[in-house]
């Protein structure tokens, strides 16, 4: 059974993950849209804390109507790199990044907040808003993305009065994207 929507594939994949007991946390354009202005994406991006025995698990949880490769899922437990679930009916694909051991990403699993699901049966993790933004500056300073600036600047204005802007500046000063946040500032009107 192929996924009708990237928010049934989501459902579906966050339910797997947390079957398998991985600690894991939407992020990119699903949490730029949840904490910002509503974006269009043809992917789901997920930080996880997985082990190489969970990926095999997630693998086969999935596999039914997924294509999902447990080899690539337990080498990317293993690297702390990426690997990918793809719908084949649909085209959609979901990105997890199995997060390095730093005192930052720790932090980013820690922060995770639970948000239901708009069909009200269930819920998921979606990095919080300050970790959105910081971890949109970090991708846009690698590959200068337009998209990734955008994605920031909306979170940053529709959560200004919310965010902790000291968690931001730490944070920021540590990823070297301290004058990349202080730009959003004043752009965001904080």
């Amino acid at each position: 059974m192929a996924a009708n929507s990237l928010l049934e594939l989501l459902a579906h994949v966050t339910q797997a993950l947390e079957d398998t007991g991985a600690v894991y946390a939407v992020t990119g354009s699903v949490a730029s849209s949840i904490h910002g202005e509503p974006v269009t994406s043809m992917d789901v991006d997920i930080v996880a804390d997985l082990s190489a025995d969970q990926g095999a698990k997630l693998a086969r949880s999935v596999s039914g109507r997924l294509y999902a490769d447990a080899d690539m899922l337990r080498r990317a437990a293993i690297e702390h790199s990426m690997a990918n679930l793809i719908d084949p009916a649909s085209g959609y694909k979901v990105d997890i990044s199995v997060l390095k051991q730093t005192p930052y990403h720790a932090q980013v699993l820690q922060r995770r907040v639970r948000i239901m699901h708009p069909d009200g049966k269930a819920s998921f993790w979606v990095v919080s808003p300050e970790d959105t933004i910081l971890m949109k500056l970090a991708w846009r300073k690698e590959s200068r993305s337009q998209k990734q600036w955008a994605n920031a600047l909306s979170v940053a204005r529709v959560q200004k009065n919310r965010l902790d802007w000291a968690y931001l500046r730490k944070w920021a000063g540590e990823l070297g994207v301290e004058q990349d946040l202080d730009e959003l500032m004043r752009e965001a009107g904080v």
